[in-house]
């Protein structure tokens, strides 16, 4: 785990609403292939769980099972076209707790992992991860950075990026 050997340039994205910020969540989830890990950062209420929502839905989760953040019980699991991993570490004390619940065993499962709060626990996300950083820019209003960081990010980045074309900003 650690530091990453390699992070690309980042891609900027906006948002104007929770609908948007779910689609593009959707948009990416079109993207992501087996064994992805996501950290998102942000403040409360930025949109995180928002994003997760829409990333699941891309994926093909049942719409009937309501996705939401995993708080209390640090991670729930989702089955779609890959199986949706849904981490928060908001309530972790540390990166050990985090490997304590099993992460470094889903994170090889195959499936796709998506680590609210990730900055509280950043020494266990492996060397190959997508960062997504969420800041509020206004009522409804998100910027939404993306930095992927592990060998062949710079390419990686470059195909999210056409993927996400409607929602980049200079």
């Amino acid at each position: 785990m650690g530091t990453p050997d390699r992070i690309a340039d980042a891609i900027r994205l906006a948002t104007d609403s929770p609908a948007a910020t779910m689609e593009l969540g959707a948009r990416l989830a079109e993207c992501l292939e087996p064994g992805d890990i996501l950290g998102l950062v942000g403040t409360l209420g930025a949109g995180k769980t928002c994003l997760a929502k829409g990333i699941a839905r891309g994926l093909g989760v049942d719409e009937q099972r309501r996705v939401i953040s995993p708080s209390y019980v640090l991670m729930r699991q989702y089955q779609g076209r890959l199986t949706l991993s849904h981490f928060d570490a908001y309530r972790l004390e540390s990166a050990a707790q985090m490997e304590e619940i099993g992460c470094q065993e889903t994170f090889d499962g195959g499936g796709v992992s998506v680590i609210e709060w990730a900055d509280h626990v950043a020494s266990c996300l492996p060397p190959k991860h997508i960062l997504i950083t969420i800041r509020v820019t206004g009522p409804v209003q998100r910027q939404i950075v993306l930095n992927a960081a592990g060998r062949g990010s710079s390419a990686r980045l470059r195909k999210i990026g056409r993927a996400l074309a409607p929602w980049v900003t200079p």
